[in-house]
Parts: C-alpha cells; structure tokens; sequence
C-alpha cells in the first residue's frame, strides 16, 4: 500500500501518521533512535505490507499488471490502490478525504524538522496535497513519475518510467478496482489486530 492506506489505517495520532510515512525513509539502524510512538508506526507500515505483499488478491493485480513492469509491478499497484482509495474513500471513512487529508497535514507539518530524510518529502507531499490528488488520474500519474525518478536517482541502472503503465490501468480499472475492494476489508482487519 502507498501513503494514503497507511495514514488511513495508522493509530491516528501524529507519531504514527509520521511512522506511517517515514518507514520508507528511516534506516532499519536508526529506527530504534525514535520515539517509541514513532517506533510503532514503522512498524505497522510495515506489518501492512508484508501482509500486502503476501496478499493473493493483491498478487492477482500485480498479475494484471506485469507484463514489462517485472518488480516493479507491486509498486505499481501500490500506488495504483491508493488511488482507489482515494476514488472510494466514502466506503472506508465517514471523515471526507479533504477533512482526513488536512488533518493528516496538520498532524505532519510539525514534524518535518524531526523528519531527518523523509523532511524534504514530507513538504512536497504537503505543498502539492498528494492525498487528494491520489483520486484523480493525473495525480496517480504524477506520483508515478516522482516514483520513477527517485528510482533513477537510487538506482539508475534500473531507471524505469511508471507513469507508461497508465493506458493499462486504466484498460484495467474495473478489475483492479474489485480487487481492492476485495482486499482492503482484510488489511484493515490486520492492521486492527497488529495496533491491538
């Protein structure tokens, strides 16, 4: 799952919303530096995507999706599924997205200081209000492009362009889209039993 699930299923407070987001940023050595409640929301990012992972409806869609992408295909859907989120989110919250995703704002802002290398972006995630953009095309595009060129940055030998797999997920957006619906009840399960 991408950054609109894992706030979504976080415990709610500002730690674990900053958990939710900084487990892709923070070395597995410097977890333990952090604050224990931003501890925990590392780790229940990362309980949700092994889970994810290891999901058969979610490999069914990585299957839909493959073809020319390889490993990068669970990327793909990951992000392709927080679009779908976005898209549905009246079946998942009462809360409105614009409401969620300014509190989710609210609640990160203060803690861009203390971000160390997700700082820089968590202000751009901010500025350019990803969350909402996730429920439009164009917004999953870009976010796919931004994907793409960090991963030529990281690992340029492997630079690979995401925003191409578009005219197939949308060609394959009904299919996708009944996946997840089939999927998330049961991340939202695990991801209640893992906060217990």
């Amino acid at each position: 799952m991408n950054f609109l699930a894992h706030l979504h299923l976080s415990a709610g407070t500002p730690a674990s919303m900053l958990g939710g987001i900084a487990a892709d940023f923070v070395k597995p050595a410097d977890v333990k530096l952090l604050p224990s409640d931003v501890q925990a929301g590392i780790k229940l990012h990362r309980q949700i995507d092994s889970f994810t992972d290891s999901h058969p409806v979610v490999r069914r869609s990585i299957g839909r999706v493959s073809a020319g992408l390889g490993w990068f295909a669970g990327i793909v859907v990951d992000i392709y599924y927080d679009h779908l989120l976005a898209r549905d989110w009246g079946r998942y919250s009462a809360e409105p997205l614009r409401a969620f995703a300014d509190r989710a704002y609210a609640a990160l802002e203060p803690l861009v200081p203390t971000a160390g290398d997700a700082a820089g972006f968590l202000r751009a995630f901010i500025a350019d209000d990803r969350l909402v953009r996730y429920g439009t095309t164009e917004g999953i595009a870009d976010t796919l492009a931004r994907v793409s060129d960090r991963i030529a940055r990281r690992i340029p030998k492997h630079a690979i362009r995401l925003e191409a797999a578009m005219p197939e997920l949308l060609a394959k957006d009904a299919d996708l889209a009944a996946d997840f619906h089939a999927f998330y009840p049961d991340l939202i399960a695990h991801a209640e039993r893992c906060r217990g």
